[in-house]
């Protein structure tokens, strides 16, 4: 499974219709996102609720989202709180970059403490390499061609499709595929999309359940530099290296999974008096940091005990990501970093 990486801005199309909802990017304050959290999705018709039932997608890069069947335009509002029990959404699950949730992104927490939590799935199910918005079928769906000329160009027929599926908030993530989905499933994408792939999805769902008076739009108005203007990345498969590079928004993310470091790494550093979790790479990473003169300025450290992620420059963090794959392949130069750590006093909080 790979990813459509997200890229900002997407305002000044070329010719073409326009579609009226667009996300604005305002957000004043920002915040960490957690499980459990509502926000309130800023658009140019109105506020779009949804909740965050998971910090773990994409091992940890990005924030699972349910958007709710609703739009409000009082941000006090919470007519909408009936849905989250039902799990009634507009648009199917997104996968969003962590940096959306901070300042100047389009996300305004919900500061009621008595709303209710949202509701995970037991498992998401998706298509292969899927992306585009299929109106007919409420979901995303895989076409013919990646990017189609005429924007949603020929899905790929139904019985031709592979059905993956993720089991929530496992770590690493875990999934397969499927021959069948439940009836009633909501197909989200395959990955991160751009901004105007989830304006279109959210626009048009809008508009099939008379929640806007606008006529549905006829397609995502992508410019050929818009059609261009996409990167891949695989999935991290079992065998691969512990540590892993993305990039994101145009962000470098560099992120590991627990369940992932080999047993003998487990052992030297479970022998040092430390617990190998997110928080204990995190630290290590801020001591080689320090070590190489590099600054942490740009960084954004957004690990948790599961997962290891940091969010920062290719410049940064490249460097940091070979270290960290020799420090981890070789345990003698592993022990001697953690005994000049420990020496330096440095603190793992693990």
């Amino acid at each position: 499974m790979g990813f459509c990486g997200r890229r900002r801005p997407y305002r000044n199309s070329r010719g073409g219709k326009k579609t009226a909802l667009k996300l604005i990017f305002d957000s004043p304050k920002g915040s960490r996102p957690k499980a459990g959290q509502l926000y309130l999705m800023k658009t140019t018709l109105g506020y779009i609720p949804v909740g965050v039932v998971s910090t773990e997608a994409f091992f940890g890069a990005a924030v699972m989202i349910h958007p709710y069947r609703a739009l409000v335009s009082d941000i006090n509002d919470t007519t909408w709180y009936p849905l989250i029990e039902k799990n009634e959404l507009l648009i199917p699950p997104l996968q969003i970059v962590k940096s959306d949730f901070r300042k100047g992104g389009e996300f305004y927490p919900v500061k009621d403490k008595n709303a209710p939590r949202p509701v995970p799935f037991d498992r998401y199910f998706n298509y292969r390499l899927s992306f585009p918005w299929s109106p007919e079928e409420q979901a995303f769906v895989p076409a013919s061609e990646a990017l189609p000329k005429d924007k949603l160009g020929t899905f790929i027929p139904k019985q031709e499709r592979v059905i993956e599926y993720t089991l929530h908030d496992t770590n690493p993530p875990q999934g397969g595929t499927a021959d069948e989905a439940p009836d009633g499933v909501y197909f989200m994408p395959a990955g991160l999309l751009q901004d105007l792939h989830i304006e279109f999805a959210l626009e048009d769902a809008l508009a099939l359940h008379g929640l806007i008076n606008t006529p549905r739009p006829a397609h995502p108005d992508f410019s050929d530099n818009q059609e261009q203007d996409t990167m891949t990345a695989e999935t991290p498969q079992e065998g691969q290296p512990l540590f892993h590079l993305a990039e994101i928004d145009g962000m470098t993310s560099l992120f590991a999974a627990q369940d992932a470091i080999p047993e003998e790494v487990v052992r030297v550093v479970g022998k040092a008096g430390h617990t190998p979790n997110g928080y204990f790479l995190e630290n290590l990473a801020k001591q080689l940091l320090l070590e190489s003169n590099i600054s942490t300025d740009d960084i954004e450290f957004d690990s948790e005990a599961g997962m290891f992620s940091l969010i920062g420059t290719a410049a940064a963090l490249l460097p940091l990501h070979d270290q960290l794959t020799d420090l981890f392949s070789n345990t003698n130069k592993l022990q001697q970093t953690l005994k000049r750590a420990q020496a330096a006093g440095t603190d793992f909080d693990d």
